[in-house]
């Protein structure tokens, strides 16, 4: 009873913060993306806190704002890019898995939780958000990372609250902060990091007179990569590590301020690399193996195999939603290996979960985010901004190549954010060249009608 009373009074409080101020409410979503793991029930229909939250900003949104011009001017400028069609496609697409899929009832939850309400929440984010509040959505990711990394710092030092007694044993622990398992934070983290780090090198850069707030900013930035880059190694996740260094090379290959000394430095790591593997051979990536008869490579490659046999008997519509686990299971020969939720695979994970159209349309969507981000008046109005955004994006696609860094309620809502972030940029850059356009034609009509 209590429970519900404290729910119904958070909910009650976030709905009149959302109608007063549209904006808080989406920093205080982005900061509570971990709200997901506070779940219960309305009406018999599984929510969650996070899931809740966002329902009721588009709620507000769309009281406040309905019929809005603005929102008609944005909805042209994403039909301009033909993002507005990938989208429809890629909703379309998980509709139809809904019906592909053995469990109807799960898959209607992921349809909820996965397409649904992060497509809602980059509806408001790209409506009330703009290049000059991006600031404040940066400071509400860090907020969140830092404050998640305190509590695996604390876990790694104690042992405490950690759930699984062998990630809690001190000779293999493995940080989860509040989340369920250790992948979890190391899925959250990186793209995060790469985008605080650039954030940060972007914001020193402008100052000119410094001041004691300017150094304040400097130490909580350094403090903030330092405690963040170290939860995520107690994660013990090597695809996270891989990631964010596969960000930072990609940040500081187009970063043009730096490119001369990052080439220098490239040039050093791989002769130091060649080197290494000289002397002392290959290293060892394995890892300390996680079930009996194979370690974390080896049981990858294993359920890709698995994976790819099924989807060649399954090519169009592949599993369907939550329909991976049930569909799998006649292909499964690796008895060693539990069958998990998803291959760890981000692209064998689209095909699977919502067919070959589905991961048709994500390529295509990321297709256009790096079309946007890589375009040149973007690059020059709003440099390094987009650059950032795409760094956080590879970091985000490289982990996908070893894990699924998005079918999570917070990782599915992070990933139409940078959508929504690029979409921010690109919506100033389409102001002014429609303005311009408008300028030029009636100037022309003008001179018409004196004629």
């Amino acid at each position: 009873m209590f429970y519900n009373v404290l729910l119904s009074t958070y909910f009650i409080l976030f709905a009149a913060l959302s109608c007063l101020r549209l904006n808080w409410a989406v920093y205080l979503i982005i900061f509570a993306l971990p709200g997901y793991l506070i779940r219960f029930q309305i009406f018999g229909i599984p929510m969650t806190l996070l899931e809740s939250m966002i329902l009721i900003l588009f709620l507000a949104l769309a009281i406040k704002k309905s019929g809005n011009l603005e929102i008609r001017k944005l909805k042209q400028i994403i039909i301009n890019h033909k993002l507005y069609y990938f989208i429809i496609l890629f909703l379309s697409a998980a509709t139809v898995s809904v019906f592909v899929s053995p469990d109807p009832r799960a898959a209607l939850g992921i349809w909820k939780a996965y397409f649904i309400e992060p497509i809602l929440f980059l509806l408001v984010f790209v409506s009330v958000i703009d290049k000059y509040k991006l600031k404040n959505i940066f400071l509400a990711f860090s907020s969140s990372a830092f404050l998640l990394s305190l509590i695996a710092i604390y876990q790694k030092i104690t042992g405490n609250l950690i759930s699984n007694s062998f990630w809690a044993a001190e000779a293999t622990r493995r940080v989860t902060s509040v989340f369920e398992y250790p992948n979890a934070l190391a899925l959250y983290l990186p793209p995060i990091i790469i985008l605080i780090i650039g954030f940060g090198i972007a914001q020193i850069k402008k100052v000119k007179n410094w001041n004691f707030n300017n150094y304040l900013f400097i130490i909580y930035h350094l403090l903030f990569v330092g405690i963040v880059v170290a939860s995520t190694i107690f994660t013990k996740s090597k695809g996270a590590i891989i990631a964010i260094l596969a960000g930072l090379i990609f940040y500081a290959i187009f970063y043009k301020n730096y490119r001369k000394y990052f080439i220098s430095l490239l040039t050093i790591i791989f002769i130091s690399l060649y080197l290494y593997i000289f002397i002392f051979g290959l290293p060892d990536l394995r890892g300390v193996a996680t079930v009996d008869g194979g370690d974390s490579i080896t049981t990858r490659i294993n359920m890709w195999q698995e994976t790819w046999a099924m989807l060649k008997d399954r090519p169009i519509f592949g599993a369907g939603l939550a329909g991976y686990q049930t569909i799998i299971a006649p292909y499964h020969q690796k008895n060693y290996i539990e069958i998990f939720l998803y291959p760890h695979n981000i692209f064998l994970t689209f095909w699977s979960e919502i067919g070959l159209l589905g991961l048709v349309v994500f390529l295509l969507i990321i297709a256009w985010f790096y079309k946007i981000g890589f375009n040149k008046n973007l690059l020059v109005a709003h440099y390094p901004l987009p650059i950032v955004l795409m760094a956080s994006m590879t970091t985000l696609l490289i982990h996908g190549l070893v894990d699924t860094p998005y079918f999570k309620n917070d990782l599915s809502v992070l990933f139409w954010l940078l959508i929504g972030s690029i979409i921010i940029l690109n919506k100033k850059m389409a102001t002014k060249t429609k303005t311009r356009y408008n300028y030029i034609e009636n100037s022309f009509l003008n001179y018409s009608l004196k004629r």
